[in-house]
């Protein structure tokens, strides 16, 4: 096998198992997560970091 293929496997492994423990988690609660409200927070981060580096750009 490639190092290619094996990369590809390893992360499709990897992506299978996260789904699989996200549905075993989901089968033990009855919490469920709104996609606005989880990333909503990470979206605040990412814009500061792009206005952040934007302003030190303007500096240079």
């Amino acid at each position: 096998m490639s190092d290619e293929a094996t990369q590809k496997y390893l992360f499709d492994s990897e992506v299978y198992f996260k789904l699989k423990e996200a549905e075993l988690e989901a089968q033990q609660t009855s919490q469920r997560y709104l996609h606005k409200v989880v990333f909503a927070d990470l979206k605040k981060i990412l814009e500061a970091k792009v206005e952040a580096k934007v302003e030190y750009r303007d500096d240079l």
